[in-house]
């Protein structure tokens, strides 16, 4: 809280999903999504004109360090090898007053409670399509859990 030498966190998005790369893909789009609000791109904006394009910006702001990373490819790589590893990530970058924190960390999801309701194997198929086996995948018993601070 400014002024009271507080710390608050705000959670500015989650999202769970069963791979990483999925995972890195929904944080890198919330990265240039939370850049582009708190500072619009002036190379993809249309109401920034030509004249007012400035070259080079004296010191790296926030909303470019958010794209930077979001547009990185070695960034990328690096991302995507630690969270196959199974390991979270965490990039922290600050701004004036605040900082963001982009984490990514997986989580173990419980298996789905069996159905006492399932008929009892009597040996017949239930597949409605006689011959053919199901082949369905197990489910993951893993995921990824995406808090966007």
């Amino acid at each position: 809280m400014y002024g009271t030498r507080e710390t608050v966190a705000y959670v500015l998005g989650t999202f769970r999903t069963i791979s990483p790369k999925f995972a890195l893909r929904w944080l890198q789009g919330e990265a240039e999504r939370i850049a582009d609000r708190l500072d619009p791109d002036p190379g993809r904006s249309a109401w920034v004109m030509p004249w007012m394009r400035v070259d080079t910006v004296p010191v790296p702001d926030c909303p470019t360090e958010l794209r930077f990373w979001a547009e990185d490819p070695e960034e990328h790589q690096a991302a995507r090898d630690q969270l196959k590893d199974g390991a979270p990530l965490s990039v922290v970058i600050p701004d004036r007053g605040c900082r963001f924190t982009l984490t990514v960390w997986p989580v173990a999801v419980p298996p789905p409670e069996s159905s006492p309701t399932l008929p009892a194997d009597d040996g017949q198929s239930t597949n409605p399509r006689p011959g053919h086996t199901s082949h369905r995948k197990a489910r993951r018993t893993s995921g990824w859990l995406i808090p966007f601070l």
